[in-house]
Formats: structure tokens, C-alpha cells, sequence
């Protein structure tokens, strides 16, 4: 009968996960959005009926250890040395600057210290899922501040390690359980942990896992492979529990370490769909347990702690960005990534009420601050270009001398004239643009390059390029190219949301222009084509233009007929 009841409550569970998915595609909101959902709207209803706590609870443990796990496999301790000042440092400095803030302020509203600080880690942390899953939605992924966003997330992903360890400690120390020398030995012990933990995971992520691991996979048997990183993530896992640590922590650490390997592709592969099913249940969970009576009846004080913690991070968080020097656009458009509250905030939060470091009452705080904030940072990241300009207006014709003041810190704004005549605008240097540049100085036509990466346009002018510090969609920085006597300007960022802008200004500065737009997006090329731009660059049907063109030459027709089947495709692509 016991098995009975576990499979009648487990379809339950899983076809509640599969409604509230089927309702956020049908919004287009992350799925993880829609388990949330699911649970909410159905938890209370089913768990009336039905008897389900237990089994939900044993199934989502399952959920979290594989989530952790596969969350650790998609780290890669080669990317660190990849990122810049801005991620490393001002991801640290904006969690710990999250974490003092709210320290100050939740107290002032009748909260103790140790809720406080719990609340500040916890808020801290952004999704990483919900931001990068928006931000490839719009194409943005591979823009300036799709970049700083995605590490940025990264590493608040890692810093994710020492917080499980030392929150619990911190705990026992405020409650004041054990002498004064125990709690001091017990802190050093988290610290020590926290330490042994991060080297841990270099030695062996650099040394030890990656080497064991390639030799199993000379075995060539992918069932053989996929076993043994399991049986290495729960003895991690265990070795963890047994330390006195998190068992899901240890699953963590072991993906991270996995992640150095050259097989964590593989094995990822193998875990995540494991991994889906049973983190899907745990975040279905997660909804069954939030009560929406606990949201209405807290009504005021939820909706103030989201206005709070929301506002908070994107001010922290774009200051940080702009401080580092770069652009406001980047700066802004970084600061809306990382306003939700992120996976790991659930996670750290049932670890807490299990660890009895918080109550019921804070945990479902949290849970519901996480969930609000997730729901709204997907329409805010979507049109988060569209806010950035009209902040850009209001600030530029109501507190113009802010403006004025802000520019002072980037030295790259300053603007040298530029003499020239019948030249190219080249708007962005990125993977793109720096080729087009190459080749107009080998055929040795001016241009002139503008770009909102301030370490960009430093290296540029050294090397001697004419090259401009600015948005491309503002018109005073067009004016700077010289556009009016410019023989044609390229649009080579990928930015589809400010293209519009940018051609309606060019336009208007010089009707006689030609224009060349890049784009990714199919339903784009009408409209540009329309606004009046001359010649439309799709990077994915030029490459896939090319390899057929390459294939067919491999076949041996002839080239007559290779270049009729060509034109036709580019008809139909209704680029001819």
C-alpha cells in the first residue's frame, strides 16, 4: 500500500510540475517560474486531499543533490582566469556590500541581527537561470553586460560555498550555545573549512579528478564514465555530511571539481535529465510549502522587502559597473540582470530551517521575496533597454549637471576632434567590427570606430585608431563621427533593441548614407530593411551560406550551378 501511495503522490507532483510549466511557456516565463507557480496555485488545494509532504520532501533531497551537482559540472575554474576586475571584484564586493546594508536596515525594522545577516546572503544572490535564459532570449548574451551579468552570476554562484559553511556556525555563536573559546574554535573551524574547501577544489579540479576521470573514459563505456562521477559525487556528498557540513554542499563541490575535466560535457549530458526531473519536484516543493495566505496576510511588508532588496541590488550592483569604468548603458543594463533573488536562495533557506537557524515565519519570508522578485525581473530585463533611455532622457533634461558630473569619471568620454572626410562609422568593435576595421585599413579607407567599452577604446587609441567613446544610439555621439561627410557607417553590434534608434538618427544626420546592419533574427531583416538600411547581414545564414557552398564543391557541381542555387537561397531568405 506504502508503495502505492508513493507513486499516486509522485505522478501528482510531476503532473503539477508539468501544468505550471505548460503556464510560464504559455507567459514565456522561465519554467522554473512555472513549477513555482504550479505548487502555489495547486499545493494547497492537492494537499488537502492528499498526503504528500513526505514524499515530496524525499524526492526534492534527490532534486537538490543532482541540481547542485549539474550546477558544479557548468563551472569551469579555467574561466576565472578569464574574468576581468569588474566580475571578480565587484561581484565580492557587491555580495558583501548586500549583506552590511542589510544588516543596517532590517534591524531598524524589528528584525534581530542574525535574521538580518541571513536575509542579507540570502538576498544577496541573483538566479542565474532566470537572467542568462532572458538575456539569450534577446540575443544579449554575447553584448558587454550579458557578459559581466553571466560572470557576475558565476561567481555569486561559487561564493555560494562559504556561506553554507560559515551561516550555520555564525548561528550557534549568536545563540550562545558553547563557551566563549568553543564558539571562537568553532568559527575558525567554518573558516578553515571554507579555506580547504576552495583548495581543495583547485588541487584536486587541476590535479588529481581530471586524470582518474580520462582514464575511465578510455574505457570507452559511457555507462562506466557516468557511474563513477555519481559514486564520486555522493562519497563527496557523504564525506561532506560527515564532516559536519551539507550533503548537497558536498555534490556541489564535487561537480566543480568534475567540471576541470575534459569529460564534464559527457557526463553532464548523462546527469541532466535526472537532474530536471527531480530538481523539478524540488522547486514544485518549494510552491506547495509557500502559502498564499502568508503572502496576503504579510501583504505590505512582502512588497516593501522586494521594492527594498530589488532597488538595492541594481543600485549596488550598477554602481559597482560604472565605478570599474564602464559605460552607464552597461553599467545600467548589468545592475537590471541581477536584480532577482536567486536558486541558491532557496536552497540555503531550507537548509536553514532544517539547521533550525531560522523559523517558518522567515523562511517563508524568504521564500516569498525570491518568488515575487523572479516573476518581475523577467519583464524588467526584457525591456530593460527601453528603460535605460528613458532614464538616459530624464536625467539628461532634468539633472543635466549629474550627468555631467558622472562623465568626469571616465576618462575614455573625452572626445579628440576628428578630421576626416568620405569615411566609414564603424559602430562597435567586438568580434565583428574588428575585422571590418582590419580590412578597411588594408585597403586603406578611413573609418572611424564607436564603442561603449572603455578599455576597448584606451587600447584602440593607442594603437592609433580613430576611435570614439560613446552609445551608438545617442545622436550627440554620431554628430562626433563626422557622419554628415561619412560615406556609409556599419551597424556591427549585436544590440537588435537600440538598431531602430540608431538608424532613424543616422538618417536624419546624413539622408544620403548607406547603411549595413548585422543581425541574428530573421523577423528583424524586414524592418531594417524598411527604416531604409541598405544591405542586411545575417551571421548564421552567411556561415551556413558558405559551408553549402563548400559542400557542393564537394560534390562537383558545377559553379554556374552552385551560384544559381545560392542567389536563389538568398532570394528566398529575401536578401536579393
Amino acid at each position: 500500500m506504502s508503495d502505492f501511495i508513493f507513486a499516486r503522490n509522485l505522478v501528482i507532483v510531476l503532473l503539477t510540475a508539468f501544468v505550471g510549466g505548460v503556464i510560464a511557456k504559455r507567459f514565456k516565463l522561465p519554467i522554473l517560474v512555472g513549477y513555482l507557480l504550479g505548487g502555489v496555485i495547486f499545493g494547497n488545494f492537492i494537499s488537502y486531499y492528499f498526503a504528500i509532504a513526505e514524499t515530496i520532501r524525499s524526492i526534492a533531497e534527490i532534486g537538490v543533490v543532482l541540481l547542485l551537482f549539474t550546477l558544479g559540472l557548468e563551472f569551469s575554474l579555467t574561466k576565472l582566469k578569464d574574468l576581468g576586475e569588474v566580475v571578480i571584484f565587484g561581484s565580492l564586493i557587491q555580495v558583501l556590500l548586500t549583506i552590511i546594508v542589510f544588516i543596517i536596515i532590517f534591524p531598524l525594522m524589528g528584525i534581530d541581527f542574525y535574521t538580518a545577516l541571513f536575509l542579507g546572503c540570502v538576498f544577496s544572490l541573483s538566479s542565474t537561470a532566470v537572467a542568462l535564459k532572458t538575456l539569450s532570449d534577446k540575443g544579449e548574451l554575447e553584448t558587454l553586460h550579458g557578459e559581466i551579468a553571466s560572470g557576475w552570476l558565476f561567481m555569486q554562484d561559487l561564493y555560494t560555498l562559504p556561506l553554507i559553511i560559515i551561516l550555520p556556525t555564525v548561528g550557534l555563536i549568536l545563540k550562545g550555545e558553547g563557551s566563549g573559546i568553543g564558539n571562537i574554535f568553532l568559527f575558525s573551524k567554518s573558516i578553515f573549512f571554507a579555506f580547504t574547501s576552495f583548495m581543495l577544489v583547485i588541487f584536486l579540479g587541476k590535479k588529481t579528478l581530471p586524470f582518474i576521470l580520462e582514464k575511465i573514459a578510455d574505457l570507452k563505456s559511457r555507462e562506466l564514465l557516468l557511474l563513477a562521477a555519481v559514486v564520486f559525487c555522493l562519497v563527496f556528498a557523504y564525506l561532506f555530511q560527515f564532516l559536519g557540513l551539507s550533503f548537497p554542499l558536498g555534490a556541489f563541490v564535487a561537480g566543480i571539481i568534475l567540471s576541470s575535466s575534459s569529460t564534464h560535457h559527457g557526463i553532464f549530458a548523462e546527469v541532466r535529465p535526472l537532474r530536471d526531473l527531480f530538481s523539478s519536484v524540488f522547486f514544485v516543493s518549494l510552491g506547495f510549502i509557500l502559502n498564499p495566505l502568508f503572502i496576503f496576510s504579510q501583504g505590505m511588508n512582502i512588497l516593501g522587502l522586494v521594492v527594498v532588496v530589488v532597488l538595492l541590488k541594481f543600485i549596488i550592483s550598477a554602481a559597482l559597473v560604472f565605478l570599474l569604468g564602464y559605460h552607464p548603458k552597461t553599467a545600467v543594463l548589468s545592475g537590471f540582470s541581477l536584480i532577482s533573488v536567486g536558486e541558491f536562495a532557496f536552497i540555503i533557506a531550507v537548509l536553514g530551517l532544517t539547521s533550525r537557524l531560522i523559523d517558518d515565519k522567515v523562511y517563508m519570508t524568504i521564500l516569498s521575496v525570491s518568488f515575487i522578485s523572479l516573476i518581475i525581473s523577467v519583464p524588467i530585463l526584457t525591456v530593460s533597454d527601453k528603460i535605460y533611455y528613458r532614464l538616459n532622457q530624464i536625467f539628461k533634461k532634468r539633472f543635466r549637471f549629474l550627468t555631467n558630473f558622472l562623465s568626469k569619471f571616465h576618462p575614455a568620454s573625452q572626445i579628440s576632434d576628428i578630421d576626416l572626410s568620405n569615411h566609414v562609422v564603424v559602430l562597435g568593435h567586438g568580434r565583428v567590427g574588428k575585422y571590418i576595421c582590419r580590412a578597411l585599413s588594408i585597403v586603406q579607407i578611413p573609418y572611424v570606430v564607436v564603442d561603449y567599452n572603455h578599455k576597448l577604446v584606451k587600447s584602440l587609441r593607442l594603437s592609433g585608431v580613430n576611435v570614439i567613446y560613446g552609445d551608438p544610439a545617442e545622436i550627440d555621439v554620431l554628430e562626433f563621427t563626422k557622419i554628415k561627410q561619412a560615406k556609409a557607417v556599419i551597424l556591427a553590434y549585436a544590440d537588435r533593441h537600440t538598431q531602430e534608434t540608431v538608424v532613424l538618427n543616422v538618417l536624419s544626420l546624413n539622408p544620403n548614407i548607406r547603411i549595413i546592419c548585422r543581425t541574428h533574427f530573421d523577423e528583424d531583416q524586414k524592418k531594417l530593411k524598411s527604416l531604409g538600411v541598405d544591405s542586411v547581414v545575417q551571421p548564421e545564414f552567411e556561415a551556413a551560406v558558405s559551408m553549402t557552398k563548400e559542400l557542393l564543391h564537394l560534390l562537383f557541381f558545377d559553379t554556374t550551378v552552385i551560384e544559381n542555387k545560392l542567389r536563389s537561397l538568398r532570394v528566398y531568405q529575401g536578401l536579393d
